[in-house]
């Protein structure tokens, strides 16, 4: 089952056993302390689904900052004071409560003045529901990591061992790197002695195509930083401006991205290229995923130099 939808399986569950304005489970940003709704009911238009509430912002910050409930009956102030609403909806009570160290569950009211310790009692156990519902889809989430990570490293390790040319070997690895990270492009990228310019030697999933086989200075773009620093680079939430996707130069027809990450290809520690990965949705690559990327990416950066396949 999609563990989003068990969220709003049970958040929906909660908006009806209290009969709420607005219920929602708020959690933290992957490695950060950041939060954002994960799940949510309401019946406002000015919930503040998809912005980022900051630690000790509002009510939602206040009790992830302190790990301290927030319960207010008899509230007379503007809802938008409590910063997970843009506009005042009328809201006469609220209760707020830490989700462990994951997150908040908040649940407010604008039909009564007061919630009744029944409901009370409802919404405190359900935010000991949803801390062990996070932390099981968490472990799930690492198992299934892992799993990938050595479907990986077993395809890219397979794919040096019997290639029959270098065009072969380079869809072979992109595809198994693109079904490990999820999203739908990679292209690999090969630098020039002296270190100034790139080419696009392989590229695989739509759009980038017309790329393949150009060079272009590492002092563009965001594969010319991997390029230029040595160093890994991921966003896992970008909003480039319309026409100006610049993954690799100014004019490249990819448009609308909201993903990337990039990995420098290492043979025995000589920077040979890169290979990057981008997609159109959200995706988060936390630090082990990102390693497997580079080890992976050093297996690639050997075989090619082995087989000087840089210098087909």
């Amino acid at each position: 089952m999609d563990p989003r939808q068990e969220l709003k399986d049970a958040i929906n569950l909660l908006a009806d056993l209290t009969e709420a304005y607005t219920a929602a489970l708020f959690l933290r940003e992957h490695g950060g302390s950041n939060l954002r709704a994960a799940a949510w009911h309401t019946l406002s238009r000015s919930f503040r689904a998809q912005s980022v509430i900051r630690e000790g912002e509002g009510v939602v910050g206040y009790v992830a900052k302190h790990g301290q409930p927030v319960d207010v009956d008899r509230y007379h102030q503007g809802s938008g004071a409590t910063r997970y609403y843009d506009e005042d909806e009328g809201v006469q009570a609220f209760v707020a409560l830490p989700v462990g160290e994951v997150g908040v569950l908040v649940v407010d009211t604008k039909n009564r003045q007061v919630f009744g310790e029944r409901e009370k009692k409802i919404i405190r156990d359900f935010s000991i529901f949803f801390h062990h519902l996070v932390l099981h889809q968490d472990t799930c989430s690492r198992e299934a990591m892992y799993g990938r990570i050595l479907d990986l490293l077993y395809d890219v390790e397979n794919a040096a061992l019997g290639f029959s040319d270098r065009r072969q070997y380079y869809s072979e690895v992109l595809d198994a790197a693109r079904r490990y990270t999820g999203l739908s492009m990679g292209f690999l990228l090969l630098l020039h002695p002296g270190r100034k310019q790139f080419t696009v030697e392989a590229v695989e999933g739509p759009s980038l195509s017309t790329l393949r086989g150009r060079a272009f200075p590492v002092s563009q773009g965001l594969v010319g930083w991997v390029l230029r620093e040595g160093r890994s680079l991921t966003h896992s939430r970008m909003n480039p401006l319309p026409g100006k996707s610049y993954l690799i130069a100014p004019d490249e027809p990819m448009r609308g991205y909201n993903a990337f990450v990039g990995v420098p290809l290492l043979a025995w520690r000589r920077l040979t290229g890169a290979w990057a990965f981008v997609g159109r949705t959200e995706r988060q690559v936390d630090d082990e995923e990102e390693r497997a990327l580079q080890l992976a990416g050093h297996r690639v950066a050997a075989t090619i130099e082995h087989y000087r396949l840089g210098d087909g």
